[in-house]
């Protein structure tokens, strides 16, 4: 009971980096329990986890991958600017297609992360309706396996993918993306290295696509 009690007071005061890193000193002593009717009554029914600016180290990973497990639904993972990179992000995966927003803005991530994210993507229950991609290493390589994974989530409205290092190579492949997406309500594209004949082209995918808004 005070290893409950003191999980949902460090969720509540995780609102401050001390206490998110609180928050994650704590969530180890519940797994020791290990109590799984007691862990899955603790943590089952978060449904926003936001680490914003938190280095996360492998351990981190792993102890909140085993989190997202015990979580119904995750309606918000905010893991922005958290240091993830490729062996982070291979803790995290199991549990990643649960959530519907899901942040990973300015993690290094790279081809080898790209690759990994894209196995939650392709999850069958998959619940990603939001994904921020913004600023973790993209190349026109790396996003076509990204870009192949997304063809598959149907739920997808939100897609951020600026300040990457896009180029023109990577035009018709977003077109194709936007035109199996039917849900798709934005995409962002911005501070990534296509030319202005690029940009016209994917400024054209606005007009032709009705309700959806692209950021360049």
């Amino acid at each position: 009971d005070w290893v409950k009690e003191e999980v949902k007071k460090q969720i509540g005061n995780a609102w401050s980096q001390t206490g998110k890193r609180s928050f994650l000193n704590t969530l180890p002593f519940l797994f020791e329990c290990q109590n799984s009717t007691l862990a899955q009554d603790t943590l089952g029914s978060i449904q926003t986890l936001s680490l914003i600016g938190i280095r996360l180290t492998l351990i981190d990973c792993a102890v909140l991958s085993r989190t997202i497990a015990l979580c119904d639904t995750i309606k918000h993972l905010n893991l922005w600017g958290c240091d993830i990179q490729c062996e982070g992000l291979q803790q995290l995966g199991p549990g990643l297609h649960k959530c519907q927003e899901l942040r990973l803005e300015n993690n290094a991530l790279g081809y080898s992360g790209v690759k990994l994210l894209s196995v939650a993507l392709r999850h069958p229950d998959c619940k990603i309706q939001k994904l921020g991609l913004r600023d973790v290493g993209l190349t026109d390589y790396s996003a076509s396996y990204l870009i192949s994974a997304l063809r598959i989530n149907q739920s997808l409205t939100s897609l951020d993918l600026g300040k990457n290092s896009l180029t023109d190579r990577s035009v018709p492949a977003i077109f194709s993306l936007v035109r199996m997406l039917p849900n798709l309500k934005w995409i962002g594209l911005w501070e990534n290295e296509f030319s202005r004949g690029g940009d016209n082209q994917l400024k054209s995918l606005q007009r032709a696509t009705p309700g959806l808004s692209v950021s360049l």
